[in-house]
């Protein structure tokens, strides 16, 4: 008896925000808006819903199939992923057709009819093979009943690492291709598999990268005019703020923590301590994962935050280098084992922050070091203040030092450029909620 096949329609999926944010993202990414489409399909992943669509099976078999001008790629891929179905699918359009293997519901290889899209032809953009030459070595590899690919293998023509990167790069062009698909019609058939593994996608890790594909980094780097382009977060971020920074890492979760539409890339990058190149490679991620949006604005706004924290290194920086040259004086080379043992004495809460810092070369030290490692170590807002009390834990590892190897009246003097600065900034700082913890911080150490 014929299997009948499972009609899937609009309808078929529940009215809920998920669904509104894949429809909304494929909507922009047809229409090139890809930014947009990366906010959208990201607000959909941070949902995290993934309740099954009921799929009719006959004879314990799910078929089924629709027409994507009722329902988009990215929810029939959906409508797989939660069946965690093995099987096979078929999408066509315009007289194209690509296969598409499934695998617990999971994307893991694609084939096409698109010649462009076929591995010979990627193959010979990277080698800058002939037409004559593919076409020959094709009718070859076909003569001995082979891929084409692993034929090129056997030949000693491309190594298995290199053709595993081609078929990677030939699966995300076939399955990236049909997101821009308006019309046509697809199916899948709940069948055992035996094909090889090429990839391993649910239907939001293609998404991204589809987003990947509409916004490349060149064309990213060339939408930013100079470093004082702005970034804020996207609307779905800014209500997800929170969940965003647990799940964001190190870098990322710092200067994601610093956008606020105010700061610039130049100012992004002072504060953090990277290097402009690493700072715009962290907005283009954070950007294509659908996290922060480009603003229209360029005006260079004063970071006083940064400010703040700039101007406190600098004091603490200032009273390290009179320790330690007071060091170097008086004791020469051994001043450096010194230092590393007050180094390695710091608790495991504040040795992140000289990681990779010199201390043994004190005119090396440089600010940037510190706030690459803040960001890299320390990257919650609430943990920011933290570099005062690792400075300061450290000064007092090397005042028991001074006062060990060379007597209290030297130790003293340490204690009199702590007191001095102390006064300066009473004197000189604004009243803030970092000044007082400084103040008060240095006032403990002293007493």
């Amino acid at each position: 008896m014929r299997q009948k096949i499972h009609l899937l329609k609009r309808n078929s999926f529940p009215a809920h925000s998920f669904f509104d944010h894949l429809l909304r993202g494929t909507e922009y990414y047809q229409g090139q808006e890809f930014e947009r489409a990366a906010e959208e399909w990201g607000a959909a992943g941070w949902l995290n819903y993934e309740t099954p669509i009921n799929l009719k099976s006959q004879s314990g078999q799910i078929f089924c199939g629709g027409y994507l001008r009722e329902v988009p790629f990215i929810f029939f891929l959906y409508a797989v992923y939660t069946s965690k179905a093995d099987g096979i699918g078929a999408i066509k359009t315009d007289g194209f057709s690509k296969n598409l293997i499934f695998n617990a519901g999971r994307l893991v290889r694609a084939a096409t009819t698109r010649q462009d899209e076929r591995i010979g032809q990627l193959i010979v953009k990277k080698h800058q093979l002939s037409s004559s030459t593919l076409d020959r070595l094709i009718y070859d590899s076909k003569k001995q009943g082979k891929r084409i690919g692993q034929f090129l293998v056997e030949k000693g023509l491309l190594s298995e690492e290199a053709l595993k990167e081609f078929l990677i790069l030939q699966a995300d062009q076939i399955l990236v291709d049909i997101f821009k698909w308006r019309k046509g019609y697809f199916y899948f058939f709940e069948k055992p598999i035996n094909e090889d593994f090429i990839v391993n996608y649910d239907p939001l890790n293609l998404a991204r990268i589809a987003t990947y594909s509409g916004i490349s980094f060149n064309a990213f780097r060339s939408k930013i005019p100079n470093m004082k382009t702005i970034f804020r977060l996207s609307p779905y971020a800014e209500i997800k703020r929170e969940e965003i920074m647990r799940k964001l890492t190190d870098k990322f979760k710092f200067i994601f923590s610093l956008i606020d539409g105010i700061r610039n890339i130049e100012q992004l990058a002072k504060f953090s301590g990277l290097d402009p190149v690493t700072t715009v490679d962290i907005l283009y991620r954070l950007n294509t994962g659908g996290i922060i949006r480009q603003s229209r604005e360029i005006i260079e706004y004063e970071d006083k935050q940064f400010n703040e924290i700039s101007n406190v290194l600098d004091t603490l920086l200032e009273i390290y280098a009179f320790i330690s040259h007071m060091l170097f004086f008086e004791l020469g080379a051994k001043a450096k084992d010194v230092i590393r043992h007050s180094q390695l004495v710091l608790t495991k809460i504040h040795n992140g922050m000289f990681v990779g810092v010199p201390l043994e070369k004190p005119d090396e030290v440089t600010k940037d070091m510190i706030l690459r490692n803040i960001a890299h170590y320390y990257p919650e807002p609430g943990q920011r203040i933290l570099f005062i009390e690792a400075f300061c834990t450290l000064f007092e590892h090397l005042q028991t030092s001074i006062e060990k190897y060379l007597g209290r009246r030297l130790a003293e003097q340490a204690t009199v450029k702590i007191k001095t600065e102390m006064k300066n900034i009473e004197r000189y700082a604004k009243e803030t909620s970092l000044r007082s913890h400084l103040l008060e911080t240095f006032d403990n150490m002293v007493q």
